[in-house]
């Protein structure tokens, strides 16, 4: 006796399980852009880290950056962290404990609140608003409640801070992620 499954069932079900599985891949694929996007972020003033300093409690601490670029940290005092990566903050926080206070010093550094960004031009609701790790133009453009009538979609400008502090534009797709501290602009199409 032969068992037979008519086609269409065996679509069926196969279908309810490669579904699941791609929207699986999509997420994780989504947030791994959004988590290597963010190595590369640059700290800057509004920033809020929290600083852990292994096997001494007394020296971890929560910080701001500063207008002034920089946080204070108990024994080593200011630290220029703005316009450094974390890793690249982590490195110099060991470094300057190592020369004359911790031997071997293990330290963790994270981005506890990033700085706001800012959306302008053909959008309802222009303004400041708060930083969401994975966010994407299409979002921040949803977040200040769509474009106008008037608002050409793609591209959108950004002006984004280079390592230096200077203002670098470009332009970007909706898809493309925001950064913290980015200015986004909706430009006006012509017709």
């Amino acid at each position: 006796m032969s068992l037979s499954i008519p086609y269409a069932t065996v679509r069926a079900v196969s279908g309810l399980f490669i579904v699941p599985i791609l929207v699986m891949l999509f997420l994780t694929a989504a947030a791994a852009r959004a988590d290597t996007a963010l190595s590369d972020y640059l700290l800057g003033p509004g920033d809020r880290i929290n600083i852990q300093v292994f096997g001494h409690e007394d020296l971890s601490s929560k910080a701001a950056v500063g207008a002034n670029g920089a946080i204070a940290l108990p024994l080593i005092g200011q630290v220029k962290a703005s316009g450094l990566t974390v890793s690249e903050l982590e490195e110099l926080v060991i470094s300057r404990l190592d020369e004359d206070f911790v031997v071997d010093p293990k330290v963790a550094i994270e981005v506890v609140v990033y700085r706001p960004f800012f959306i302008l031009g053909e959008v309802n609701k222009p303004g400041k608003y708060d930083y969401v790790v994975g966010l994407s133009m299409r979002k921040a453009v949803a977040m200040a409640e769509g474009f106008t009538r008037r608002g050409k979609e793609e591209p959108v400008l950004v002006i984004r801070e280079d390592r230096s502090g200077e203002a670098m534009k470009f332009e970007a797709g909706l898809d493309s992620l925001v950064f913290p501290g980015d200015t986004i602009e909706i430009q006006r199409r012509l017709f």
